[in-house]
């Protein structure tokens, strides 16, 4: 209906799961507790649901009681939005028993029934309207936008690692400055470690394909280190990714140990918001290294010129036998590399 291509079928059944299992040859229990049973055909996998009724949300996230029923309309009312409560047939007609359609054409992202219900089923759906809302470029109905903010504080109850799958989810829609605004006035942010911090004017947020840049911009804005946001529980690749981001935004010039320093995507989330305009795989592919292993010379040759044994003397000499190198001082040749160093080590030494 949006023209969009679907990246994967759900396909829903008045089956048992024990029925759906006897009829296909192959088939794996991804979530049979919850009806859901994955069809293997020729390598590609299918989730099938059985129709089911949820009660009991007492953890604010999982139903304490599924059933499984005959009818399709049951099983659509526990779906969290209108647009997401609608089926197909085989004959591909649409069963829209709550005007989903019609919202998807008017562009609201609205609950499922009573939206208190919905939200106290999952607090992370109040996130979830937050993200459609910037994913679609859609506005939250104003009865769900109400449910939510009464409901804001349950959001704190709710799995950080789920809540941050939706945040990265949101830097990099198609517009989160919408939804920004909505975590805001919803009073969602209040319930987010250092929630403040998204209280900014995203506007002029260039959103790409690396939530990262999000991230990188929140701190960029605010003026703030890497440990302001690390109760959301980054990868140990990604922390680090921020970090020496913030350090490269600091720098005044970017030079050829700069480009050598820092790696590609770290200097892509600082021109994403500094507008740098230089070439950086350009610049790094020009560099006479890449890395140490590229050095016609290392620390054991090093060790071997001084005759001395491995210590923090090794760590800074290495170091500045790098610099010179890739700074062009310095022919990476291991002659030319050892006439300089012996030269400079016992000049000050």
């Amino acid at each position: 209906m949006r023209g969009a291509t679907p990246h994967d079928i759900d396909v829903a059944t008045s089956a048992s799961p024990e029925q759906v299992k006897a009829l296909f040859e192959r088939t794996i229990d991804t979530g049979i507790e919850h009806g859901t049973v994955m069809v293997v055909i020729e390598g590609q996998g299918t989730e099938v649901t059985t129709f089911r009724t949820e009660s009991g949300y007492s953890d604010n996230r999982r139903p304490d009681k599924v059933e499984f029923v005959n009818s399709l309309i049951e099983d659509l009312k526990r779906r969290d939005f209108t647009i997401n409560a609608m089926a197909m047939t085989e004959e591909m007609a649409i069963i829209d028993p709550f005007g989903g359609r019609g919202d998807l054409d008017s562009g609201i992202i609205r609950a499922v029934g009573v939206p208190e219900e919905r939200f106290s089923e999952d607090a992370l759906r109040m996130l979830r309207a937050i993200r459609f809302s910037g994913q679609l470029n859609f506005r939250i109905d104003p009865s769900t936008k109400q449910a939510i903010s009464e409901h804001a504080e349950n959001l704190q109850f709710v799995a950080m690692e789920r809540i941050k799958a939706e945040l990265d989810k949101i830097m990099v829609s198609v517009a989160p400055d919408i939804s920004m605004k909505y975590l805001t006035e919803t009073r969602l942010s209040c319930y987010l470690p250092s929630g403040g911090l998204f209280e900014i004017d995203w506007s002029e947020y260039p959103a790409g394909n690396d939530p990262l840049s999000g991230w990188f911009y929140l701190l960029y804005q605010n003026g703030e280190t890497f440990n302001s946001i690390r109760d959301y529980r980054f990868s140990n690749q990604d922390r680090k990714d921020l970090q020496h981001a913030l350090e490269a935004s600091r720098l005044p010039h970017w030079d050829d140990w700069v480009f050598y320093s820092f790696t590609e995507r770290q200097l892509a989330l600082v021109q994403a918001v500094s507008h740098k305009t230089v070439e950086v795989k350009r610049r790094q592919q020009a560099l006479p290294v890449r890395s140490k292993s590229e050095l016609a010379a290392n620390g054991r040759d090093l060790m071997e010129w001084t005759g001395k044994k491995a210590g923090p003397w090794l760590k800074e000499w290495t170091r500045q036998m790098e610099k010179a190198v890739v700074e062009r001082r310095l022919a990476n040749n291991k002659e030319r590399i050892k006439d300089w160093f012996i030269d400079e080590y016992q000049r000050h030494t």
